[in-house]
């Protein structure tokens, strides 16, 4: 399992400080049909731009985060990446400045 980090936990705070807007893509490579909305809402967030599509009889799901500082979203995508059937996980971190 893997997950791929672009952020150390000092930069929460630049992120938090320098840009106004921070959301992150998670990706999630599974072996079997997952139900990503369920597993990700019992975490208490929500996503949008979910997209799912089957890759040489492996799943791949695609979705967006907001509201979570990059050591967060680093956090969660690791609990994913142990859940039972995934293969591996990884997080992109978008900032943008206003």
């Amino acid at each position: 399992m893997n997950a791929h980090v672009s952020f150390t936990e000092p930069d929460d705070d630049l992120a938090r400080d320098v840009f106004a807007s921070l959301s992150h893509i998670v990706s999630l490579t599974t072996l079997s049909p997952f139900d990503i909305d369920s597993t990700v809402s019992r975490m208490g967030l929500a996503i949008s731009r979910l997209q799912q599509y089957r890759l040489s009889g492996a799943y791949q799901h695609r979705f967006r985060v907001s509201g979570l500082t990059p050591g967060e979203a680093r956090r969660m995508t690791d609990r994913l990446a142990h859940l039972p059937g995934v293969a591996g996980a990884q997080v992109e971190h978008l900032i943008s400045r206003v």
